[in-house]
């Protein structure tokens, strides 16, 4: 069994998944990029392009280092339905969650006001800038591995906590939890929003115009998602006319962001580059992950993290 890693390793995680691949006899074969390997893989772990993953004849089986998928899904040329798809959802859910926390307290203590005070040797003691995150309601959108990381780290400062799920049922930590269909009716007492959903067709603008009418004046966004889950156009114009006090931007529809976008000048916006749910070691904890499932695939067990297809994760 031809094993294609296409992730980038370091050298002792290297040898350890070769290793492991042979003791349960596989081959591992490295590429940096998997179109110019000269094999026909049954499992590929790493990045590809769906076209390749679409030609390859003997494919059974193919596991991301990423937790989201929409990059092979909904393109012009389909998964194929045969392969089995995982992701590494349960890789990134705690820098995720301690980062969505980094960019609420940043807004709620005043940082970005402060730290441009500072930029001008300004002392200026507006404390009305300095707010607390405890008794204030944060809706946290998606409740997946990310979702609840914030949820669990949101709780230990005293928030109290709606959540969003497509199947409502019970999160530990979270307070209320409502379906898709019920977002616009909880919007009004959200202060703080949370974006953590994947791409799909179902979560494309969801949060459209219209929904961020919805939130009360001076209400926050955040968005470490997918930036197409949010129409950033209607964001902008949200911010710039006050409605919204700030938002914390991870993920952005075009990405890296243009130059000439208004979102980096924009005072009450914080910008990181996709890198919120990152840490140096994720790829090593990817391959963790992908080597429990390859002995899993082997045992002809069930896959952690299978995508739906058709759901899109």
């Amino acid at each position: 069994m031809i094993v294609l890693v296409t992730v980038s390793l370091g050298d002792d995680m290297r040898r350890r998944v070769a290793e492991r691949i042979e003791s349960l006899g596989g081959k591992a074969v490295f590429a940096s990029d998997a179109r110019t390997a000269a094999v026909e893989p049954e499992v590929l772990f790493g990045p590809a392009p769906v076209e390749y993953i679409a030609a390859q004849p003997r494919l059974r089986w193919v596991q991301t280092h990423s937790a989201g998928v929409d990059h092979l899904l909904g393109k012009e040329i389909p998964f194929p339905r045969h392969v089995k798809l995982t992701n590494a959802s349960g890789v990134y859910g705690v820098a995720g969650g301690e980062h969505v926390l980094a960019m609420m307290l940043y807004f709620a203590r005043g940082l970005h006001v402060f730290g441009r005070n500072q930029r001008k040797r300004a002392w200026i003691r507006e404390i009305e800038h300095a707010r607390l995150l405890k008794g204030e309601t944060l809706c946290v959108l998606g409740l997946g591995d990310l979702g609840r990381q914030v949820v669990s780290r949101a709780k230990a400062f005293g928030m109290r906590i709606i959540g969003v799920k497509r199947r409502p049922e019970a999160v530990e930590g979270v307070d209320r939890v409502v379906s898709p269909a019920e977002l616009d009716e909880v919007l009004p007492e959200t202060k703080h929003l949370a974006i953590t959903l994947p791409l799909t067709a179902e979560t494309r603008g969801m949060i459209d115009a219209r929904r961020l009418s919805l939130l009360p004046r001076g209400a926050f966004v955040y968005n470490i998602g997918r930036g197409a889950v949010i129409d950033q156009a209607a964001l902008v114009e949200a911010l710039r006319s006050g409605h919204l006090g700030g938002a914390g931007l991870d993920v952005f529809v075009e990405e890296p962001l243009p130059e000439g976008d208004p979102l980096w000048t924009m005072e009450n916006v914080l910008i990181t580059p996709h890198v919120g749910a990152d840490t140096p070691w994720d790829n090593d904890k990817a391959a963790e992950l992908f080597l429990e499932n390859f002995r899993r695939f082997v045992a002809g067990e069930p896959l952690m993290n299978e995508v739906d297809l058709d759901l899109g994760y």
